[in-house]
């Protein structure tokens, strides 16, 4: 990526160096703990503001031991009681003054909880005698601080405001901020809540994944000898050998003529495994296949936050956070494919580029002042016309039908074909790819189950993250010891029991089982039951060791495994029909939920529907199986689980019922796994009705 090394001098006007003046003798006449809410356009560490606010520090008597903090790198609680420092930033000696960038891009839910620990922390923070100052990109996000940490917000200090914008690439930094920030936890809140609701950032348990790819080679004349596809004939003596052990026989006959198949030209094709990181290192446009919950999406996201840090701390090359080596600095570009199908569906002449500037017009208006035009959108188009972009385009396989998805592959070749200097990854699951495939540049590469080292090395990552969130206060060698015991003990439980070895080859069910076994439950033997008790688990179970957690009595949990299947079984099948993003809106959430609502409890409409919003909020705030991943826009937290929903809907039905729904499904790949469920289910829970129902699916 060709990329800005430093910043043109700029000089401030007249009010903004007022207001310099101002901060600086906010400082000069602070004693203890101090927040300074700082408002800057695009604020960054190499804002001019920034730099010249650094550079007046220089100039006061007091010393400042100046350092940096992203909301994009970790939560501020674990800062706080992190003895670290960060590497970058660090100048000076004295008293603490923390640079605070990024709160005003977080995703709604982690903003929720980040403002909640500054409220609940504000005593915390007073006693280390430090000086926040949260640098932030609009004035009106000051309302967040009045309405989600009011003690936090009571205790203020100044705030000031400048009006210098940055001389490069308008928008760009707040656009890095929140591409960090949306990819650097683990967006499955449910599963990481045991006892405590924690963010566990993708760098702390994230282990490297491996793939498959194919190539075919023309064989060299002695390996098509020695493999049997060509032979020699030659006039000199009798049959003999080439030497090794298998080699075929040479035949030898009055000429010399080499016979190699049809043709000398003859290919090969070798089957290799190379680390998926470094397949995307190497090659330019790649396709990553996998199953369910294989890691497709969790790889992406690593690879846009690392490419994403790298463009905003301006490094020419990208370092992983196991420290990989990720290739050239490029700036990322990551969406979901469904979301643009979605569009195409109601605007068949969307091309990606006008998508891409929609969506970033959008992005705009929720998290920047906008400026005149598509600032965003611009500024990418211009990088990928440069060839300085990494496009990560998630889920094709999540597009609903064959027509619509050959409809998409087209315009993804078309992409390609008017940016192809840029670098390309594309993922889909295996099933369903081959009937609409991208192009031949494409390289193929099929995700592996994890071995016994990575599994183990996964889980002793998992659960030190976990000790660490939630009790960020003890002291490091406790947390590494439970973290180690809770490691072997999962390790063991995996070892004894040949079922429950399956699941844990795969990244999502054996995150499953971790949680599952930090419950202590007993762990289930096939794949329906470990959904079947992790939504129970992430239902019921999490609900009573919070109310532990928070030293009060257990008590019947509010939601119950029953009552909340009953919503998300009919919610979920009709996402899967309906909606290929699997993303809907809250109001048609209601729409769709009110009457079964109403059937259940029986009440009217209208009492129904606050029961509902009720439900919803209940859902989001203890299960996090069915979240808002934008104000007033609702997912289940992975796929994996609209599926297994889905699936119930199905089997909540009459045995002739069951197998309508089936039968007009069957030949869509996007229902394949709900329908492996749902038969399984029945397999499990009612042998005598699913052997009968499998009979009559199957017979001539």
């Amino acid at each position: 990526m060709t990329s800005d090394a430093t910043e043109p001098v700029t000089q401030l006007n007249q009010r903004d160096e007022e207001e310099l003046n101002k901060l600086i003798q906010t400082l000069e006449l602070s004693e203890g703990a101090t927040t300074i809410f700082a408002i800057a356009p695009e604020p960054s560490p190499v804002h001019p503001v920034v730099t010249q606010f650094q550079q007046a520090l220089q100039t006061i008597a007091e010393p400042f031991q100046v350092e940096r903090f992203h909301y994009s790198d970790r939560a501020f609680y674990e800062f706080l009681y992190s003895s670290e420092k960060d590497d970058v930033g660090l100048t000076g000696s004295g008293r603490r003054l923390v640079m605070i960038y990024g709160l005003d891009q977080l995703p709604t839910d982690r903003l929720v909880r980040e403002m909640d620990q500054l409220n609940r922390g504000r005593e915390t923070i007073a006693k280390r005698d430090l000086v926040l100052i949260f640098w932030l990109n609009k004035t009106d996000f000051l309302d967040e601080f009045r309405s989600r940490a009011p003690d936090f917000w009571d205790w203020r200090g100044k705030v000031i405001t400048f009006q210098t914008r940055p001389p490069l690439n308008p928008l760009l930094n707040p656009y890095l901020e929140w591409l960090i920030a949306e990819n650097s936890y683990l967006k499955m809140s449910g599963i990481m809540q045991v006892n405590r609701q924690v963010d566990i950032f993708l760098d702390q348990i994230y282990v490297s994944l491996q793939g498959e790819w194919v190539e075919e080679r023309s064989q060299s004349v002695r390996e098509q000898v020695v493999t049997g596809a060509g032979r020699f004939r030659s006039s000199l003596a009798s049959p003999s050998k080439l030497g090794e052990p298998d080699a075929p026989e040479i035949q030898f006959t009055d000429e010399p003529i080499l016979e190699v198949g049809a043709a000398p030209g003859n290919r090969q094709r070798v089957t290799k495994t190379v680390d998926l990181a470094e397949a995307v290192r190497k090659h330019g446009y790649g396709v990553i296949l996998g199953d369910p919950g294989a890691g497709k999406t969790t790889l992406l996201r690593y690879l846009v936050r690392h490419f994403a840090i790298a463009s905003r701390d301006r490094t020419p090359a990208v370092t992983g956070g196991m420290q990989e080596d990720l290739g050239q600095t490029r700036l990322p570009i990551l969406f979901r494919i469904a979301d643009y199908a979605e569009r195409l569906a109601k605007q068949p002449s969307l091309s990606l580029v006008d998508y891409l500037k929609q969506f970033y017009r959008q992005w705009e208006q929720r998290y920047s002042e906008p400026l005149a035009g598509e600032a965003v959108a611009t500024l990418l188009l211009n990088k990928m016309a440069a060839g300085d972009c990494l496009l990560l385009l998630d889920g094709l396989d999540e597009v609903f039908n064959q027509a619509n998805r050959a409809q998409v592959v087209q315009q993804i070749n078309q992409l390609v074909g008017a940016y192809p200097n840029n670098k390309f990854v594309i993922t889909s699951r295996i099933a369903g790819y081959q009937e609409a495939a991208l192009g031949s540049r494409f390289r193929e590469f099929t995700i592996t189950a994890m071995g016994d080292a990575q599994i183990e090395q996964f889980l002793q990552r998992w659960c030190l993250a976990i000790e660490v969130a939630q009790r960020p206060e003890a002291d490091a060698g406790v947390q590494k010891r439970d973290a180690e015991r809770e490691a072997q003990g999962i390790m063991q439980a995996i070892a004894t029991k040949p079922g429950v070895k399956r699941f844990a080859a795969n990244p999502l069910l054996l995150t499953i089982l971790a949680l599952i076994h930090r419950n202590g439950t007993q762990m289930p033997q096939r794949r329906v039951e470990l959904y079947d008790l992790a939504t129970k688990t992430l239902i019921e179970d999490w609900q009573l060791g919070r109310n532990i957690a928070y030293g009060t009595r257990p008590q019947k949990p509010t939601l119950l495994e029953k009552e909340v299947t009953a919503l998300l079984a009919p919610l979920a099948f009709r996402i899967h029909e309906e909606k290929p993003s699997g993303l809907v809106e809250q109001a048609e959430v209601e729409a769709w939920l009110t009457p079964k609502m109403a059937q259940l409890q029986g009440v009217d409409e209208s009492v129904a529907l606050e029961l509902v919003r009720k439900f919803l909020r209940k859902v989001r705030e203890t299960t996090g199986l069915f979240v808002e991943r934008a104000p007033a826009v609702y997912g289940f937290m992975h796929l994996t689980f609209e599926e297994y929903f889905a699936a119930r809907y199905i089997v909540d039905h009459e045995s002739n019922q069951i197998l309508k729904i089936i039968q007009s499904k069957i030949s869509d790949s996007r229902w394949e796994e709900p329908i492996l469920l749902a038969l399984s289910f029945l397999d499990d829970y009612f042998p005598q009705q699913s052997r009968a129902l499998i009979g009559s699916l199957f017979k001539d």
